[in-house]
């Protein structure tokens, strides 16, 4: 009835003028205008999420309770930090859970937590803290909706290790089953903090800001923990069957492997990849098909619009196809 170019160009415009805000900084961040309707970029995918795909599973994944539920029924064998309280007044806790090592979080966005180390806590400070994490609503100026229908909540979560002390992080990005990139962190959050990208056999290779023939950085002289990250990327795998896209964390402590959080929008979503290789892999890797939008029914122009994307992500993936180097910088 109408040809898809068309129909991208009307709905592209319908999706740039109700979203003008996010729109526009989009174009401040990426330097483009974007094609929402017809996303060709990992960034216009990002945005297409946020504005378009609104998956249910997002939210549970947004919030950082719901998650661990997730994380517990679909891999029983996987652990998650204890869970040691909930609630929304954080004089309400009880002393004896912050006389010891925890942290103090709020479930419904990033970097809303607090280090407790010994007992060392200021309740008025706290308390301060965590009013102006419930009062918030994250994601609102990146569009990540998803944050904004989690319900605000508090909770006292165990610490399962201490960055200055050896945890390290490890992060997988997955499609539908499948491992497309990992990374391991050490120090996290602290001045010392490092960093390495790795394909999904352990083996460091270009990361998502790393320009087009940039060394690649090498793991730390002694780094000998590829078997916990092994055992990340086949937990990742498992659960992001069914999701056609996420980020999928975990902490390692030198002794067990926890689940942590579940990212739908890394990075906030502005950012595409610096390189050939890891836009190939992420690109070729995410099938956008997969997403709840354009699995679910439609009807009137959204559903003449998802038939159009449909047919359009039925042609080959227009990236650049290029080995993924394996050689690692000279240690500093």
């Amino acid at each position: 009835m109408f040809n898809d170019d068309f129909v991208f160009a009307v709905t592209n415009a319908v999706l740039r003028v109700k979203n003008m805000g996010l729109v526009r900084r989009y174009r401040r961040t990426i330097g483009r205008r974007p094609n929402i309707a017809n996303p060709q970029r990992y960034s216009e995918r990002m945005l297409w999420r946020k504005i378009v795909d609104h998956n249910p599973q997002f939210v549970l994944f947004a919030d950082k309770l719901a998650a661990k539920a997730f994380l517990k029924n679909r891999c029983p064998d996987l652990p998650v930090p204890r869970t040691l309280w909930i609630g929304r007044d954080a004089n309400a806790i009880p002393d004896e859970l912050l006389r010891g090592d925890v942290f103090v979080k709020a479930n419904h966005g990033c970097n809303f937590n607090h280090r407790i180390r010994g007992g060392q806590c200021d309740r008025g400070a706290l308390r301060a803290k965590t009013e102006r994490w419930l009062r918030s609503v994250y994601g609102r100026k990146g569009g990540e909706w998803a944050y904004s229908r989690v319900e605000p909540k508090l909770f006292v979560e165990e610490a399962v290790g201490d960055a200055e002390a050896g945890l390290i992080e490890f992060n997988v990005r997955a499609c539908n089953g499948k491992a497309i990139l990992g990374s391991v962190m050490g120090k996290c959050k602290t001045p010392n903090q490092w960093s390495v990208y790795l394909d999904p056999e352990g083996v460091p290779t270009s990361g998502m800001r790393d320009p087009e023939g940039s060394p690649i950085s090498p793991l730390p002289k002694g780094f000998a923990l590829m078997a916990p990250y092994h055992r990340a990327v086949l937990f990742a795998q498992k659960l992001s069957v069914g999701v056609d896209y996420a980020r999928f964390d975990f902490l390692w402590n030198g002794a067990e492997l926890f689940g942590g959080e579940i990212t739908v929008y890394p990075a906030g979503g502005f950012l595409d990849p610096a390189n050939s290789s890891v836009n190939a892999a992420t690109m070729t890797g995410w099938d956008l098909r997969q997403a709840h939008f354009l699995k679910s029914h439609h009807t009137g122009w959204v559903r003449i619009y998802s038939d159009a994307l449909n047919r359009r992500l039925k042609e080959p993936v227009p990236v650049p196809v290029r080995r993924i180097r394996h050689e690692v910088c000279p240690s500093q």
